[in-house]
């Protein structure tokens, strides 16, 4: 069996890492920095750039989420099947996201596949309240 706890935090911070790489990459052309800024992301209200800061938060807090998620999986009242497909989720939630947020800078229709991911986290988010409120 996978140690799924150690796999969610371990994924965790190497999403961090991704994130905070990416401010930084992001703060060589934001407010006047040495580079100019790619087109489409001049503006600080454009659509492409606002989809890239997101992204960029979304590359730390969804991997600190799965973090927290991995925290609390083993102590989870579920049968070990629906743990391993929850932890799964997290992950698809936590790169999907971000990942299609920066694919729709370059092609808006891929935030409507979004939902994939999105659907795929609220699955571990059921998984873990059904856990936590049948201990009770």
């Amino acid at each position: 069996m996978v140690n799924l706890s150690e796999m969610l935090i371990a994924f965790g911070w190497g999403g961090i890492v991704v994130g905070i790489m990416m401010g930084g990459l992001m703060g060589m052309y934001a407010f006047k920095g040495p580079f100019r800024a790619p087109k489409g992301h001049e503006n600080y209200t454009d659509l492409n750039r606002r989809m890239l800061r997101l992204a960029h938060i979304a590359f730390i807090m969804l991997p600190l989420i799965s973090m927290l998620y991995g925290m609390s999986i083993d102590t989870l009242q579920v049968p070990y099947v629906y743990k391993y497909y929850a932890a799964i989720c997290m992950v698809i939630l936590s790169l999907g996201i971000p990942v299609l947020l920066i694919a729709s800078c370059f092609y808006l229709p891929f935030k409507y596949i979004q939902v994939i991911p999105f659907s795929c986290g609220m699955f571990a988010l059921v998984v873990m309240a059904v856990g936590k409120v049948s201990a009770l």
